[in-house]
């Protein structure tokens, strides 16, 4: 620019350079501003980056350190279950319930944990066993107080161990109960339920069950003999629930329980009383080769006509029960005494009663 002004002369020469001097500077300060700011934009982008960075990194060595010390306290637990002493056996399972309680995604990782020691067999031993364990054919005076005691003891020991049996069922059943029996939900009942659980008690050994009210999505009680009575009243197997094989020692019912894809009695033995009044089932219905020594009713059952051909297409209902459409201005069976929420509801139109049919019990 400067070469520009060498035809001027005079005055004008010299106002030229200067006009073009500060030109020059304007622009290199320009220049000097644009890569200033440039350099201002990269180091908060870095910094911003870095900051974004730090706090993934300060969030995965957060749940690093979570589930590390949820490990340690359900390793912790989980080894309780095994101590000779009831109370630390019971201290175990509170502390594997108030793990389950505060971290839903290992609910059913405990539940399976719950399952499997109700699933391990009973003590049982009788006098006559302890006494042929005494050395010789007539055993004496000493070995029969000895085989006395000691049975006394393992009477004991069986007393206590269905004392903490008993509480994994309390436990399971009081985060599986969506209300009571007389409809009235828990204030606390949203807090507590554990909700999608799966519960495989198959071959287990279970006294005095009270699964009332409860919502299971899967229940495996292949095999289980059920002593000292059974309560599962408006239950709810919201998909499968298998009773093949299961012996019923005392009274059971299911007054009011919903049945979902598929409710399985095969081979099953009622020794008393089976009570299915009102219940509901909208899936797949089996009872095959039932062996009821009691009274078995469905009085006032009824089976929706919409439902999964996946397992069949024919349903199969206990000796002396059928089911039929419902006649014309017939009501349709009630079903519970309570709100069911994760339930299907079907027009009148879709249900059948079941009933008896002639001939039957």
């Amino acid at each position: 620019m400067l070469a520009q002004t060498n035809s001027l002369q005079g005055d004008q020469r010299t106002t030229a350079r200067i006009d073009a001097i500060k030109t020059a500077l304007t622009v290199g300060a320009g220049t000097g501003g644009a890569a200033a700011l440039l350099l201002a934009l990269r180091r908060q982008w870095l910094s911003e980056h870095t900051h974004i960075r730090q706090e993934a990194a300060d969030t995965i060595a957060e749940f690093d350190a979570t589930e590390r010390r949820i490990t340690e306290l359900y390793t912790a637990a989980a080894g309780q279950l095994g101590s000779d002493s009831p109370s630390v056996r019971l201290a175990g399972l509170y502390a594997l319930e108030r793990l389950a309680q505060d971290h839903p995604t290992h609910r059913q990782t405990i539940v399976n944990v719950l399952c499997s020691y109700l699933r391990m067999p009973l003590l049982r031993i009788t006098k006559l066993e302890l006494l042929a364990r005494a050395q010789g054919e007539a055993p004496t005076s000493a070995e029969r107080r000895a085989a006395k005691l000691a049975y006394q003891e393992t009477r004991a020991q069986r007393e206590q161990e269905l004392v903490v049996r008993g509480a994994v069922i309390e436990i399971l059943s009081r985060h599986l109960r969506t209300a009571p029996v007389d409809g009235a939900f828990h204030q606390d009942a949203p807090q507590q339920y554990w909700p999608g659980i799966d519960l495989d008690l198959s071959g287990a050994e279970l006294y005095g069950v009270d699964f009332s009210t409860c919502r299971i999505r899967v229940a495996n009680f292949a095999g289980v003999t059920f002593k000292d009575g059974a309560n599962f009243a408006f239950a709810e197997f919201t998909d499968h629930v298998y009773f093949h094989r299961a012996v019923f020692y005392d009274t059971v019912t299911f007054r009011g329980a919903w049945f979902g894809l598929r409710a399985v009695f095969m081979s099953t033995t009622f020794q008393q009383r089976a009570d299915f009044h009102a219940t509901t089932f909208t899936g797949m219905v089996i009872f095959h080769n039932v062996a009821a020594h009691g009274k078995l009713t469905l009085k006032n059952a009824r089976a929706s006509t919409v439902f999964s051909t996946n397992w069949g297409t024919q349903r199969e209902w206990a000796q002396g029960w059928a089911e039929r459409p419902l006649h014309a201005g017939e009501d349709m069976p009630d079903v519970s005494r309570r709100t069911r929420s994760a339930v299907p509801v079907y027009p009148i139109a879709e249900w059948h009663r079941v009933v008896r049919t002639r001939g039957g019990p």
